[in-house]
């Protein structure tokens, strides 16, 4: 391939790259090549223009590169010394099925063109090729990259909803089913209560099964909660007064090793939603936040004001330009990876031992807040504790009137 080595390669102007990392995906190029001094030049403009080049010379290196490092797209020339390129392009895609190969030739003919396809390739580009064309081909395969993860993503996001479609259709059905039970049991209670007035010691008994009735009454309604496609019995609610009993209670049920603390901004504005599932959804956070300080630690609710402007809508994906309240729960834990934060909002999806958490509690909170028509984002870091920040709508200030609140508009 002497032949090669007589191509010069112009560097491309700026309009020829991708960008670096384009759509999320780090611009790493394998060049494999026999030919030293075609594959060191053809490195060289590829550097220049901002990608992560490896050489390889022979199969066996190119295998070896790919088990090493993380690859997007590799050059493959159909002749090496060492092997075929067709075949090696089979081996790669082997190794790496998202790996997009591109076949470089100075050999060109349609039988190995289609035969390179056959095999897995993406495109082909016949030697001698301006820089312009080579980049932009690297151009689209990294466009298909970006478009195939974006497709991936959409397909694990809706396989997530229809699992908690059905979990919330199971929900629903076991929830409905036990509501009946406590009906007749309450109904039963309430005569049994009139006619032992008398008694005292019975008397507090049936009160006492009455409250138990009750609590189960309210268990069954946040079940039917979760089951529910849109939010329902939403009230227009001051967090003002809402948050401070809710505090009392965390403070009980964490313990005295949990530093609990409160801080909302005096003019915070009315929200509309469903009581019990914030607080279910705030409960659910506290106790996810104690679990990551098992040495004890800091757990601070913060609730404040905020104004979102086109310009700074992106920072939370879906979040729509508006005014709404901010519900900060922050902890001092050990922080997660961003691998785990990544996942964490998946369901079923849990870093607990079996039997300590079901991987649901993140995404009913995610459920909730995005049902209220906001979004929730999360914050943390290994070390660095976590930051979970409900952004909630504010009520429309007809809601607010016909609820005769005066809360700030």
């Amino acid at each position: 391939m002497s032949q090669d080595r007589q191509q010069p390669l112009a560097r491309a102007g700026a309009d020829g790259a991708a960008g670096p990392d384009a759509g999320g995906t780090r611009r790493s190029v394998l060049v494999v090549d026999d030919d030293i001094d075609f594959a060191a030049s053809l490195a060289g403009l590829l550097q220049l223009d901002g990608y992560d080049v490896a050489v390889a010379h022979d199969p066996e290196a190119a295998l070896t590169c790919l088990d090493r490092q993380s690859i997007a797209v590799a050059l493959v020339d159909v002749r090496l010394g060492l092997g075929n390129g067709i075949d090696l392009v089979r081996s790669l895609r082997r190794r790496d099925p998202d790996l997009v190969c591109v076949m470089v030739t100075a050999f060109a003919s349609i039988d190995t063109a289609v035969e390179a396809l056959q095999a897995g390739a993406y495109d082909y580009l016949c030697k001698p090729f301006h820089s312009e064309d080579l980049l932009a081909t690297l151009a689209r395969c990294f466009e298909r990259i970006t478009l195939y993860a974006q497709n991936r993503r959409a397909a694990e996001r809706l396989g997530q909803i229809q699992r908690m479609e059905a979990v919330g259709q199971l929900t629903s059905g076991v929830a409905h089913d036990f509501n009946n039970v406590l009906a007749v049991l309450y109904a039963n209670l309430r005569l049994l209560q009139e006619r032992v007035t008398d008694q005292p010691a019975l008397l507090e008994l049936v009160d006492d099964a009455l409250d138990a009735a009750g609590a189960g009454t309210e268990l069954t309604e946040r079940l039917l909660a979760f089951g529910r496609v849109q939010p329902t019995n939403t009230t227009v609610t001051d967090l003002r007064e809402q948050l401070p009993p809710l505090m009392r209670m965390l403070r009980r049920t964490l313990g005295e090793t949990i530093a609990i603390s409160l801080r909302m901004d005096g003019d915070l504005d009315a929200l509309d939603i469903n009581r019990i599932q914030l607080e279910t959804s705030l409960l659910n956070l506290a106790i996810n936040a104690r679990d990551a300080m098992p040495d004890g630690g800091d757990l601070r609710f913060d609730a404040r004001n905020t104004i979102i402007t086109p310009d700074h809508a992106h920072a939370v994906p879906g979040l729509l330009p508006g005014r709404y309240v901010v519900l900060s729960v922050i902890d001092t834990g050990h922080g997660m990876s961003p691998a785990v934060r990544g996942r964490a909002l998946e369901p079923f999806f849990s870093t607990k031992t079996p039997g300590h958490g079901s991987g649901l509690g993140l995404a009913m909170v995610d459920s909730f807040v995005r049902l209220s028509g906001g979004r929730l984002a999360i914050d943390s870091a290994p070390g660095q504790g976590t930051t979970v920040n409900l952004y909630l709508p504010r009520a429309a200030a007809g809601a607010v009137q016909a609820s005769g609140g005066g809360a700030n508009m």
